[in-house]
């Protein structure tokens, strides 16, 4: 449930941050980088390492945060 729950704050921002004209390429490039850290977040939790996928779980939410802040 946690890899989906950020889903529609990441894609709420991604679509205000378009709206707003901030720049594409670094959109393109946090969403990449919230992409990689939800593929990261689920090897983590097949290899039941808690610790470093609350890390990455973070991260994600970080980038999705940043995206936010592209307006």
């Amino acid at each position: 449930a946690n890899l989906f729950e950020s889903l529609p704050l990441f894609f709420a921002a991604v679509l205000i941050a378009s709206i707003a004209n901030a720049p594409q390429a670094r959109i393109d490039l946090l969403a990449i980088g919230f992409v990689i850290s939800r593929i990261a977040y689920l090897i983590c939790y097949v290899a039941n390492l808690s610790t470093i996928r609350s890390i990455v779980w973070l991260i994600g939410l970080v980038f999705v945060i940043t995206i936010f802040f592209q307006i």
